[in-house]
């Protein structure tokens, strides 16, 4: 067994990072893979963060990646990943703090970013920090060596480069690619690129493509001001529905279902919102079903994100809510359904509309 054993998940750039550290120092370890969309259900006991990558040595943990990088230096001494000097130290990690604060949200912001004028804030912002980059760091440090810090790799080098292995995602998504100009960050990306430890666990251009997919497009169907439906959520949507105004989720499927995420609740509580979970049971009639989840969405705040596996469920019960409220006529809950592309056969819409939709047979929904 492996002295050291780290926590890991293929699609994290920040567990990326610290994969390649453990290669360039040639320290063997236990790979634990972790499905961030389906994590263990004592994963916290592991990570209290709930978040990759985390390392265990012994009986001890260190998680958060620049953290768990710097350990790594400091216990496995040879090679050395930091500069020997106070000042070049020192220098590194305010290069590690700048990927950290400034170049790694500036990503996240251009590719999670749905609006026009928040994708043009956010390209306009990496771009100043690739122009920074290129002349006060590359520019600067690298004395014309390959990397950071002339021509040995550095845990800058590597704190930065998992980004870099992802840039198709941003330009296939947002059309943002690296420009000429910055021919140093180029040299730098070509250099680090061959290097063995990266070529031993890099992914090709179309895994990244398939897989941040769901943050470069809208992940939500808008079905009223107030209601939206989704597939299923990751953690990381949950987020992202918090930052775009939603105030709650309520979850349609079974705990039974594959893919249910274990931790949902909580992840969504930390995320600030609030959270209800009407599973589907068999046993139960869809009208009973859509009772209670129409009871649930009259009184969660608003606006609210409800979610099934693949979102044609959430959708029918988002229209029906709002056809309940709005008191439209079967010609109208169809024309909607149709905008939405939700087939008409869906089961819980088709329950819907065999009802009697006089006005006081929407009224008995009790929205």
């Amino acid at each position: 067994m492996s002295e050291i054993t780290i926590y890991s998940a293929v699609v994290c750039p920040f567990a990326h990072r610290s994969r390649l550290v453990l290669l360039e120092k040639g320290i063997d370890f236990d790979l634990v893979e972790i499905d961030l969309q389906n994590k263990p259900a004592n994963f916290t006991e592991i990570s209290p963060y709930s978040k990759v990558p985390v390392i265990k040595h012994g009986n001890e943990r260190v998680w958060e990646s620049a953290i768990i990088n710097e350990y790594l230096d400091e216990v496995f001494a040879e090679p050395s990943l930091l500069p020997k000097d106070a000042i070049s130290r020192a220098q590194a990690r305010i290069w590690i703090d700048f990927a950290n604060t400034r170049f790694v949200p500036a990503f996240s912001n251009l590719l999670r970013s749905q609006e026009d004028q928040k994708q043009k804030e956010a390209a306009q912002e990496l771009y100043q920090h690739l122009q920074f980059i290129e002349n006060e760091g590359l520019g600067k440090l690298s004395l014309n060596g390959s990397y950071w810090f002339g021509e040995a790799i550095s845990l800058v080098d590597l704190t930065f480069y998992p980004w870099f292995e992802r840039w198709s995602v941003i330009e296939h998504y947002r059309g943002f690619k690296l420009s000429a100009e910055f021919s140093r960050i180029q040299q730098w990306w070509n250099a680090v690129s061959q290097r063995e430890s990266v070529k031993e666990i890099a992914n090709s251009k179309q895994f990244y493509l398939e897989r941040y997919a769901r943050f470069a497009t809208p992940f939500t169907k808008k079905v009223s001001e107030e209601l939206s439906s989704a597939g299923q959520v990751t953690p990381q949507q949950l987020q992202q529905a918090a930052q775009q105004g939603f105030k709650s989720v309520l979850n349609l499927r079974s705990p039974q279902e594959q893919g249910f995420l274990n931790d949902e609740e909580q992840q969504a509580l930390s995320a600030g919102l609030n959270y209800a979970n009407v599973p589907l049971n068999p046993s139960e009639s869809k009208q009973e079903l859509i009772e209670k989840a129409i009871w649930e969405i009259e009184n969660l705040p608003k606006p609210v994100l409800i979610h099934c596996a693949a979102g044609a469920r959430a959708t029918a019960i988002a229209l029906i809510a709002t056809a309940s409220q709005q008191k439209l006529t079967p010609e109208q809950i169809k024309l909607k359904a149709q905008e939405l592309g939700l087939n008409l056969d869906q089961p819980y819409l088709k329950q819907f509309l065999q009802e009697d939709y006089s006005a006081s047979g929407l009224d008995a929904i009790h929205f």
